[in-house]
């Protein structure tokens, strides 16, 4: 029997303009607590994990911080998908994102950034017109490659009957340089590695399911011709039309997969072989986004306005991130960062 468990805790923060609230990411030698607003462009972070009202900072990526001479189309806003922090025990200061266009790089000193690589130098994607396209989620792999998925941006209605325009892509910043790794998605979402890393998890939300693929941590590449399905999420979420699963994290002390379940309520934890053990309901916030482990195995839990396009603004806790006691979920004791460094 599947156990689910209400959440009945209150936002650990809540910022009541927040659109698209996603990316949630651990930093354990900084102590920090990262995360982005897709919609509104912005990088959000807390350096009191305990007393995040105090600590909470936010950085607005558009043309008006950046450094020199924006090289990209000025009528289209900026987004941030996801971060790809340095941390360090001596702080936070950098931090790369996939942005609108390709991988930027944040100073936090300066609030100023400039582009490392854009999405457009990938030979295998000549045929894409960016303008069309953003950012989604993505995850930095064993080697230090950043893996990201790229979408319809806000401003294009997606035809799901139509063919899917994004793509998973792979940027190794060391050599400014940007590879296909897997075409035709319309929602190419969270990005994964199990413990042993050997193999690859990527999600595709509009075919409700996770992938998994064989990983080759010597030569940094997966092999796709062998992947397979791991989670279909129709069959597990028959109450929700669209049960999308969006971003999500797997606990390094035992492989079990927490992923947010877009317009369900709800954060749903499979074991390594992909099969359900619970859901963590949020009664009152459909739009659950992402998740990633923190202090003492606690789990946050990022969640999106009831309307991201328009930003209407309610009374509930839409768009809020949740703290989620670690006695709630399976597994026991400290967690590292959820993210690695990207090698740079």
């Amino acid at each position: 029997m599947v156990q689910t468990t209400e959440i009945k805790e209150k936002p650990y923060i809540h910022d009541y303009g927040a659109r698209l609230s996603e990316g949630v990411s651990y930093l354990k030698e900084s102590q920090t607590l990262i995360w982005v607003d897709i919609f509104l462009s912005e990088i959000h972070f807390v350096t009191n994990i305990d007393d995040p009202k105090s600590s909470h900072r936010v950085v607005k990526i558009n043309y008006d911080n950046y450094i020199g001479e924006y090289p990209c189309d000025k009528d289209l806003p900026e987004r941030v998908g996801v971060v790809f922090p340095v941390d360090s025990a001596s702080g936070l200061k950098d931090v790369f994102f996939a942005s609108k266009y390709g991988v930027g790089r944040l100073s936090l000193d300066t609030a100023q950034w400039k582009y490392e690589v854009l999405f457009s130098s990938c030979e295998q994607t000549k045929n894409k017109d960016w303008k069309r396209l953003r950012s989604n989620d993505g995850n930095v792999a064993p080697n230090g490659d950043i893996y990201v998925g790229v979408m319809l941006d806000f401003h294009i209605d997606m035809d799901r009957d139509s063919e899917p325009e994004g793509c998973f892509l792979r940027v190794n910043l060391k050599k400014r340089n940007v590879d296909l790794v897997m075409d035709g998605v319309h929602i190419p979402n969270a990005i994964n590695w199990n413990p042993t890393k050997d193999t690859i998890f990527l999600t595709d939300s509009l075919r409700f399911k996770i992938w998994t693929a064989p990983y080759d941590s010597h030569s940094g590449l997966p092999a796709l011709a062998q992947k397979k399905s791991f989670v279909e999420f129709k069959p597990l979420n028959s109450e929700c039309s669209d049960p999308e699963p969006d971003g999500s994290c797997i606990d390094p002390r035992n492989g079990n997969l927490y992923n947010a379940v877009f317009s369900s309520h709800k954060v749903q934890l499979f074991d390594s072989q992909g099969s359900l053990q619970s859901n963590l309901l949020f009664p009152d916030t459909p739009n659950v986004t992402c998740c990633c482990l923190g202090p003492a195995g606690d789990l946050f839990v990022t969640t999106a306005s009831l309307d991201v396009l328009h930003g209407v603004k309610t009374s509930g806790p839409s768009g809020a991130l949740f703290r989620v006691p670690a006695a709630l979920i399976a597994g026991s004791g400290d967690v590292p960062s959820s993210k690695r460094n990207p090698a740079f």
